[in-house]
This record gives structure tokens, sequence and C-alpha cells, in this order.
């Protein structure tokens, strides 16, 4: 059985119950300044942590394969890079695969790989027709960035099921270089 006690507040307790009291009779214009000020410092805190991401500079783009996690060998490479030219002469469509250790300062790989798309331009400006694959063996993630003028062709239901189905069991494997040309192949298939 637990037994309640009265508890009475001691003389301090009384005293700091009066501060309190006093806090809240504090003219409206020191209660603005207050506000102002916390408002100042939260717009900074954002403003700086928008600024950090709207400054980061993107790698510079290599081609249509920016292997910046050095996965694929030099004949893999060309092998995409001509899957891909072919594919731009007979559709104008740009495609670009990029492997990366890190998508910081972004919070999401969506978020760093919509950022990359536009900030290299892929696709043609007028037809927004670009696509970019980006993926990562550390950061064991992978994401299809669709133009909005490929979205009719290509949805997110179906790059997720091509990344499902088709590039995540290579991947599992240990073979990223098959995991992406078949990706990029039945991508190819659905845009065409």
């Amino acid at each position: 059985m637990i037994n309640f006690t009265e508890i009475k507040p001691s003389a301090s307790e009384i005293k700091n119950i009066a501060n309190i009291n006093t806090l809240k009779k504090i003219d409206m214009k020191t209660k603005t300044l207050i506000i102002g000020f916390l408002f100042g410092i939260m717009s900074l805190t954002v403003f700086s942590q928008t600024n950090a991401k709207t400054s980061f500079k993107y790698p510079k783009s290599v081609g249509y394969v920016n292997d910046f996690e050095k996965i694929f060998t030099k004949d893999q490479i060309n092998e995409l890079n001509g899957i891909i030219t072919k594919h731009e002469k007979k559709t104008t469509n740009e495609i670009a695969i990029v492997s990366i250790t890190s998508y910081k300062p972004y919070d999401t790989l969506f978020d760093y790989s919509l950022g990359l798309a536009n900030a290299w331009g892929v696709g043609k400006k007028d037809k927004n027709n670009g696509i970019v694959i980006v993926f990562g063996k550390q950061i064991k993630q992978i994401r299809i960035q669709v133009g909005n003028g490929l979205q009719n062709k290509l949805s997110d239901k179906e790059t997720k099921k091509i990344i499902e189905n088709t590039i995540i069991p290579e991947f599992k494997k240990g073979e990223f270089y098959a995991g992406i040309k078949n990706g990029l192949i039945e991508i190819i298939n659905e845009i065409n």
C-alpha cells in the first residue's frame, strides 16, 4: 500500500512562484522584443543550414558515367557510355550514371540526386528529358531521378520495380556493373 502525504511548499518555493507571476506581468513591448530576438536567432539557424546546401558544390561531371566511387573498370565505363550515347542520338534523352560515397550535406539521397540533376542540367532544357541514376556501394542506396518530360514513360512505380527486381539482386551479389547495365537497358526500353 502506498501512503500519500501532503507536501507543503517552503518559503523559498513560494517566493519562486511569486517570481513566475512577476514574469507574466512583463509589458507587451518587452515581450515583442524577446519574441523578435528569438525569431531572429531561429531564422539565422535555418538560413545557415539552407545556405550550406545551396553553396554546396557537386563534383564536376566527367561524362555520362561519373564513377566517383571507383566501382567500374574503364571498359565497363566505356560500354555504359556507348549505350547512353546511342540512346541519346536516337531520342535526345540524356542519362547520367553517378556513383557516390556520400550525399551530405543533404539528408536524403532523393534530395541529393534532384539537386545534382538540376545542377548538372541533365536533359534538354526545353524537354526536361533527363534521367540520373545515383547510387553508392558505401551508402547502400540507389535512386533513379526522372525528369518531368519522361514521367509519362517512366513513373516512380516503374523505377522502383527496376531497382527492386533488376538492380538490387545484382548489387546483393556484388555485381554493381551488371545491376547498373541491366537497369539502364530496362530504363531505355521503357522510355523508347
